[in-house]
C-alpha cells in the first residue's frame, strides 16, 4: 500500500509546499437594482489601461461564472483586461500550488479554499494594509468564517467571497408518497433511503470525488459527538464512531446509483436536477439557483433542503494575491469588487452562492427566494473546519482514498481507520502544527 509521502512525492506542488514549512436575477439586473460597486477605489478611473489581470476559480458554475459576470464591469471601470481560469476542483489546489512554488505567476488572484491557508500562506501577499485602508469591517461577515478563512498566524491573506455547509436535498412529492419525514439521524436517512428506492428513482448519493466522500463521513462520525483528533491534532476517531460512521455509507450505499462513487460534482447536480435521486447530499451553494430554473430544473416546486444530521465540515473560500504578481494594486480592486455588499447579494440572486456576508442571509428578497437559509446559515455557524495546516492536502488524500477503500471495495474498517492514523500521525511528525487545534 503507498505510504503518505509516496502519495506526497507524486504530486510535486504538495511536496514542496509541505517542505516550505507551512430569474430574479434577471429581473434585478433589468431594474438596475444593484450595481457592481468599488468600496473606496484609490485609484483614477481606468487607471489601469492597457494591463491584464488573471483570475482563477473553482470550475463550478458558481464562483467561476460569477467572475466572467463582473469581468466587462471590472474592465469598464479600470481600462484593464480580465481573464478568468476555471478548474475543477480537484484539479484546482495542484494548479494553483504548482504556480505558487514555482513562482511562475500565471496567476494574479487565485480563490483559495480555507483548508489550503496554511500551506499557501507563505506565497500570498499580507492584505492587512489593504483591508485597513479601505475600511473592510470583519463585523460585516459570519464570525467563525472571518476567523476561519483567510487569516492565518495574524496575517489576512484572503478575504472571504464565498462559504456552505452541506444538506440534503430531496424531493417533497416522494418523501410524501413514502410517508418518510426529514431525516434528523444519519440512521433516518438510511430508513428513508430504503422506502423511496425504486423504479428508477434512488434514495441515497453523494459525490464520490475530489475530497467529498470524506465530507459524508466526517458528519456521520461527528454526529456521535466525538472529536476528529485531540488538541495535539493527533487522530482519535479510531473508535467506534468511526466504525459506526463506515458502516452507516455502506448501509446507504445499496439505495445509490451504480456509478456513483465515480461523480464529480456536476455530474451529481445534474442527476439531482433530472430528479432521479429523491435524497441526495449537496452543497446547497451548487444547486439552489439551478433547481429553480426550469431551464435547467424537473423538481421546479418539488424539492427542498434541510441541513445535515450531523455538523457538517466548513466550505470556505477566500480571494488571495500570489506575492509573484505585479499587479497586486489591481488584484486587490478585483477582490474588493467582485466581495462587495452588492456582488454577495447580486451572486446570491443569480447563482445562489453562499455569502460570507451577514447582511446577505436577512436580506428579505433572499429569505423569500431560499425559504431554507436560516436553517444553512445555522449550519454554517455550526459547522466544524478541516485541517487547515500545510499537511492538509496530502492527509486528506490518505482519507479520501482509504475511505473509498473501504466504503466502496470492502476494506476492513478498522484496519482502515488505524491506516489514515498512521498517516496523519507520521505527517505531523514531519512538521509539527504551531498552530492550535480547532473543531
Amino acid at each position: 500500500m503507498d505510504t503518505a509521502s509516496t502519495r506526497v512525492t507524486a504530486k510535486v506542488s504538495r511536496r514542496k509546499l509541505l517542505q516550505a514549512g507551512g430569474a430574479a436575477a434577471g429581473a434585478l439586473a433589468a431594474s438596475g437594482a444593484l450595481q457592481s460597486t468599488f468600496a473606496a477605489p484609490y485609484f483614477a478611473p481606468r487607471r489601469f489601461q492597457g494591463e491584464k489581470l488573471t483570475v482563477l476559480y473553482m470550475q463550478s458554475g458558481t464562483y467561476d461564472e460569477a467572475a466572467r459576470l463582473i469581468a466587462p464591469e471590472f474592465e469598464e471601470a479600470t481600462g484593464a483586461t480580465v481573464e478568468v481560469v476555471a478548474f475543477p476542483y480537484q484539479n484546482l489546489h495542484d494548479n494553483a500550488a504548482n504556480d505558487l512554488v514555482t513562482q511562475t505567476g500565471a496567476y494574479d488572484v487565485i480563490d483559495v479554499a480555507g483548508q489550503w491557508d496554511g500551506e499557501f500562506a507563505p506565497y500570498l501577499v499580507p492584505l492587512n494594509d489593504y483591508v485597513e485602508r479601505d475600511g473592510i469591517n470583519g463585523d460585516d461577515f459570519i464570525p467563525n468564517i472571518w476567523q476561519l478563512n483567510g487569516l492565518w498566524e495574524g496575517n489576512r491573506n484572503g478575504i472571504p467571497n464565498a462559504n456552505d455547509a452541506q444538506g440534503i436535498i430531496y424531493l417533497t412529492d416522494l418523501y410524501e408518497q413514502a410517508g418518510v419525514s426529514v431525516p434528523k439521524t444519519w440512521a433516518q436517512y438510511n430508513e428513508n433511503a430504503a422506502a423511496l428506492t425504486g423504479n428508477g428513482i434512488y434514495g441515497a448519493s453523494w459525490t464520490g470525488l475530489g475530497e467529498q466522500l470524506q465530507g459524508s463521513w466526517l458528519s456521520r462520525y461527528w454526529e456521535s459527538g466525538e472529536p476528529l483528533c485531540d488538541e495535539n491534532w493527533r487522530p482519535a476517531f479510531v473508535n467506534d464512531a468511526g466504525l459506526n460512521a463506515i458502516q452507516l455509507l455502506r448501509d446507504a450505499l445499496q439505495y445509490a446509483p451504480e456509478g456513483m462513487p465515480g461523480w464529480d460534482i456536476p455530474t451529481q447536480m445534474n442527476t439531482v436536477l433530472a430528479g432521479e435521486l429523491a435524497q441526495s447530499e449537496v452543497w446547497p451553494s451548487f444547486i439552489r439557483a439551478d433547481a429553480r430554473n426550469p431551464d435547467k430544473s424537473k423538481i421546479v416546486d418539488r424539492w427542498a433542503l434541510t441541513p445535515f444530521p450531523g455538523p457538517s465540515e466548513l466550505s470556505l473560500w477566500n480571494l488571495a494575491i500570489p506575492a509573484t504578481s505585479p499587479r497586486q494594486d489591481l488584484a486587490w480592486e478585483w477582490i474588493k469588487m467582485y466581495t462587495s455588499p452588492e456582488n454577495a447579494k447580486r451572486f446570491a440572486l443569480q447563482f445562489g452562492v453562499g455569502s460570507p456576508q451577514l447582511a446577505t442571509w436577512s436580506d428579505p428578497e433572499l429569505t423569500e427566494l431560499y425559504p431554507e437559509y436560516p436553517q444553512i446559515l445555522a449550519a454554517i455557524e455550526n459547522g466544524k473546519p478541516i485541517w487547515r495546516i500545510p499537511q492538509f492536502p496530502a492527509a486528506w488524500d490518505v482519507l479520501q482514498k482509504e475511505l473509498e477503500k473501504t466504503v466502496y471495495q470492502g476494506a476492513d474498517p478498522q484496519a482502515t481507520l488505524q491506516t489514515i492514523a498512521d498517516e496523519w500521525n507520521r505527517l505531523l511528525d514531519q512538521d509539527p502544527p504551531t498552530a492550535p487545534y480547532v473543531e
